[in-house]
């Protein structure tokens, strides 16, 4: 018996904290307000929160543009040239009268990197003109004339009740020894963004951007974009040409030549390498002849 109440006691000494916490915190609600939802993403995405932080970048913590909420790009919102059906996305929110159920998504929705960077312009404007204490809508308010400078927030993203002034900023305000005003750089060169001259006819790359739109993995070009742009390791099996062989004459005869004639131009046969690269941009290659 003493044994049994002992054991008892050791049990309920690590158990019970647990189940008082668990039936004491179940009934307890985060604010899910349009623009006051306060539900951690970090709670179960600890991992990803650590990655973000780690490195400095555009879209990382505190170290890059400023804090990049996770809904800036998981909780879209409509931009002028990409996915304007974002315009009517419902993701599942409470405003304080009422519950919103999510449509499109519930919590979050995965979003192509093209979906930001698929403009034609890439900008810096004047110093001076904007700063941290400025009013964004005072300028760029709806003011019903249609397209024209400076541009509205419902021209560029469909519509204005998404955004407040600290929303503004973090993407387009860039401190570094001022306040910079920027447009979100696009991806050109593979005619994917809405700039005319972007044909992508000299992309040394384009063919894997284009494969991995094909590719059902992730969303659009994502593949490459996260393949060349972030620290995710990658490994690459190649066919390569073993060699190039030709045929050279002597143009005119003499010697030494000023001149050949090339003909004839094969690749003799291809051998398999394998290149894996890491995440800190060091790797290994195997399978050279």
């Amino acid at each position: 018996m003493m044994l049994l109440a002992v054991a008892v006691v050791a049990i309920g000494t690590f158990a019970l904290p647990s189940t008082v916490s668990l039936f004491s915190g179940q009934h307890t609600w985060y604010d899910l307000g349009a623009k006051g939802n306060d539900v951690p993403c970090e709670k179960c995405h600890a991992d990803i929160e650590a990655e973000m932080n780690a490195g400095v970048g555009p879209h990382t913590g505190e170290t890059g543009y400023g804090r990049f909420e996770c809904g800036y790009c998981h909780r879209v919102f409509p931009i002028e040239h990409k996915n304007a059906s974002f315009a009517t996305y419902t993701y599942a929110s409470g405003d304080g009268t009422a519950a919103e159920p999510g449509k499109e998504a519930h919590a979050a929705s995965t979003v192509a990197c093209m979906y930001c960077h698929s403009g034609n312009e890439s900008d810096v404007y004047s110093w001076g003109r904007h700063d941290e204490e400025s009013d964004c809508l005072l300028c760029h308010a709806d003011n019903g004339l249609g397209p024209g400078y400076p541009p509205s927030i419902d021209e560029v993203h469909g519509n204005a009740k998404y955004f407040n002034n600290e929303d503004c900023y973090k993407c387009h305000l860039y401190k570094n020894g001022g306040i910079i005003t920027i447009k979100i750089p696009p991806a050109g060169g593979f005619n994917l963004t809405t700039d005319p001259s972007d044909t992508g006819e000299m992309a040394a790359h384009k063919t894997f951007v284009m494969n991995a739109i094909s590719n059902p993995d992730m969303e659009d070009a994502n593949e490459a974009c996260i393949a060349c742009h972030t620290h995710v390791a990658v490994k690459i099996m190649w066919t390569h040409a073993y060699s190039l062989e030709f045929n050279a004459s002597f143009e005119d005869g003499l010697f030494p030549p000023t001149h050949f004639n090339v003909s004839d131009l094969t690749a003799n046969g291809t051998y398999n390498v394998t290149v894996y690269g890491n995440g800190t941009g060091g790797g290994s290659t195997s399978g050279w002849p």
